[in-house]
């Protein structure tokens, strides 16, 4: 499958008796009106063949499962689910001006779109409009600096990328003792980057070639193909470890030059976002071999929930309705399917669709879920939600941290 949507998407089923009947928690109650979840999703830019993609099918896997176990029920009655999406092209003005246009077609139930960058684009858009969003896939923590109440982030906030690493790094024996950090200008990875920094301080650990370089000598622009300029500056520190702070296009394009620049990290490279995607290992191929990736979600937790199962029939599930791997799974799909499911919970609770009811839900929401427990800080973060380390071996993913989930031991060189 794995094929790029098109650029706007209505998805629903069609309400049948008998699943409405039939389906899970809908009980003997009658089909009542459709309920429409709108969402701007990347197709098309930097974001539309992986990230966005995934994200996508992520909330289409919650909208179809949904109906299948007949919709949402509240007041006596089961309520099939449409989907609705259009392109932003991976640009955050138009994230929001979709959003604008949703209010004026009267939905008011949003799903966010995939980056922080468009996420900030349309939360104060939800606001002034009194719609509600559930974030799946904007982890910059700026988001939720500004005092919105309508906008609720089920991800782990991007304060944690780059910390998980560290701490997976700390755990190795032996640990190394320098890292060199390259990290995007966009506010997520600067923001990934500043908090992974001060955790590898505390651990004891050098910055490479200064720790405000990624700042300065080791940022690059968002979203390019070319990081030569801080590999560069990083070729003559030699670090242990090549952290990237930053998304698919500019993580690929630091493994691929560093090879052509002569930029060899003692142990290997790690990245936020990127290594735990199909499309990582399908771009570099064996390049990708060894690469650290912080993510959201590993199949291997301990959570379940009425909608997906455990987290093992989720990925099960899903990479056999979109044609993934099981062992390249998309963690953005999980993101998405969550927020979607937080959304139809708190629908569920409120007892209603009526935007103000649904948020005072969100809320209030405190689900374990198969992507783990959901619950919301004053500021509208699931701050209690921590992330985890794989590492690409045989090109699969395999979790190596925490310890407690690790299906096998990370494999780089010095290593005991």
């Amino acid at each position: 499958m794995r094929q790029r949507a098109a650029v706007s998407v209505v998805l629903g089923a069609v309400v049948g008796l008998a699943a409405v009947a039939c389906g899970g928690g809908g009980g003997g109650s009658t089909a009542g009106s459709a309920i429409t979840f709108a969402a701007p999703v990347s197709q098309t830019g930097a974001f539309g063949q992986a990230e966005g993609l995934y994200t996508l099918q992520g909330y289409k896997f919650c909208v179809q499962t949904l109906n299948s176990k007949g919709g949402i029920s509240f007041g006596g009655q089961s309520h099939q689910v449409n989907l609705v999406t259009q392109d932003d092209q991976s640009t955050a003005a138009t994230s929001a001006q979709i959003v604008d246009g949703y209010n004026d077609k009267g939905y008011k139930l949003i799903l966010s779109p995939y980056g922080s960058a468009g996420t900030l684009a349309v939360a104060p858009v939800v606001e002034r409009n009194g719609q509600v969003m559930v974030d799946s896939n904007g982890a910059d923590t700026a988001i939720f600096t500004h005092g919105y109440k309508e906008t609720f982030a089920v991800l782990s906030p991007s304060s944690t990328y780059v910390t998980t690493i560290i701490d997976a790094l700390a755990a190795l024996s032996p640990a190394p003792k320098t890292v060199a950090v390259i990290a995007a200008s966009d506010g997520f990875s600067q923001h990934a980057a500043e908090q992974g920094v001060k955790e590898a301080q505390s651990k004891g650990m050098t910055i490479l070639p200064s720790a405000s370089a990624y700042t300065s000598s080791t940022k690059v622009n968002a979203n390019v193909t070319d990081v030569s300029s801080a590999l560069i500056a990083i070729k003559g520190t030699k670090p242990d470890v090549i952290i990237i702070s930053a998304h698919l296009n500019e993580a690929v394009a630091a493994v691929k030059q560093a090879s052509e620049l002569g930029v060899k990290p003692a142990l290997g490279f790690a990245a936020t976002v990127a290594p735990p995607t199909p499309a990582f290992i399908s771009a570099l191929g064996n390049s990708s071999e060894g690469v650290l990736g912080s993510t959201q979600w590993v199949p291997e937790i301990s959570a379940s929930d009425s909608l997906f199962g455990n987290a093992k029939d989720f990925l099960n599930n899903f990479t056999n309705t979109f044609g993934w791997s099981p062992s390249q799974y998309p963690y953005q799909a999980a993101d998405a399917a969550a927020g979607c499911e937080a959304l139809s919970l708190a629908i569920q609770k409120a007892g209603s669709t009526d935007p103000a009811k649904v948020r005072d839900a969100l809320a209030g929401l405190q689900a374990d879920t198969f992507y783990g427990h959901i619950q919301f800080d004053s500021t509208g973060m699931n701050t209690n939600k921590p992330m985890y380390v794989i590492q690409v071996q045989n090109a699969a993913f395999v979790t190596i941290y925490p310890s407690n989930l690790a299906t096998k031991q990370a494999v780089w060189p010095g290593l005991k």
